[in-house]
């Protein structure tokens, strides 16, 4: 029987038949590309609402992504937001298999820089940033062992973009958990991302790019 040469390899990996990309447990990997050249259909592919080309595989963990139920979360550039809960809770709840207590989903808005959001208020109310932080903390809830966040801080200003880059430094290496992220401000991510892949076809596998560090 014909093993697969890349089930034992941990971390993301995209191969086609000219070459393969490799992102680790824990490394952050930026994804670049003119504006509409599928940044966003990329990490839709790779979150499995779209199908991937037809000579591209995509594993994580040995496994095809479209094995990987629970273990991807994608965030998405929406402004407004569209809220799946009323209330901070509910949406940091939405998905998760096991309810964590109270004291676990203040402290995780803590961490996110939300300390002083309750629980109970209303997700219509908080800002753009707020909402940001808000999105990250359900996604560390939810222990994926992948992360796409498409342009999360394009409309920051910098400041509040370099605080947001660090956090999520911070916990893809306290968690082991690979980020891919979008960025049309790539100079953002350049002095946190290990690796920096570049769109050149829509269709075709992303291109290395010179590492961003």
């Amino acid at each position: 029987m014909k093993t697969d040469p890349f089930a034992t390899n941990t971390g993301l990996i995209l191969h086609d038949a000219k070459q393969q990309l490799h992102a680790t447990a824990g490394e952050i990997v930026l994804l670049t590309g003119a504006v509409g050249s599928g940044k966003t259909r990329w990490l839709q592919r790779l979150a499995g609402l779209i199908d991937l080309p037809p000579t591209t595989t995509a594993t994580m963990n040995g496994k095809n992504l479209d094995q990987q139920q629970g273990s991807v979360r994608m965030l998405f550039d929406r402004q407004p937001q569209l809220w799946l809960g009323q209330h901070v809770h509910e949406e940091l709840y939405f998905g998760l298999k096991q309810m964590p207590d109270a004291a676990m989903l203040t402290s995780t808005l803590s961490t996110w820089g939300l300390s002083d959001i309750e629980l109970t208020t209303e997700t219509g109310a908080l800002n753009r940033l707020q909402g940001l932080r808000l999105n990250l903390a359900a996604i560390t809830l939810a222990t994926p062992q992948l992360a796409l966040l498409d342009c999360p801080t394009d409309a920051l200003p910098e400041q509040d973009a370099a605080e947001i880059c660090d956090l999520i430094t911070n916990w893809a290496t306290r968690s082991d958990t690979t980020v891919v992220v979008t960025s049309n401000r790539w100079h953002d991510w350049q002095m946190v991302a290990s690796q920096h892949w570049q769109i050149c076809s829509a269709d075709g596998l992303p291109q290395r790019g010179d590492k961003q560090t």
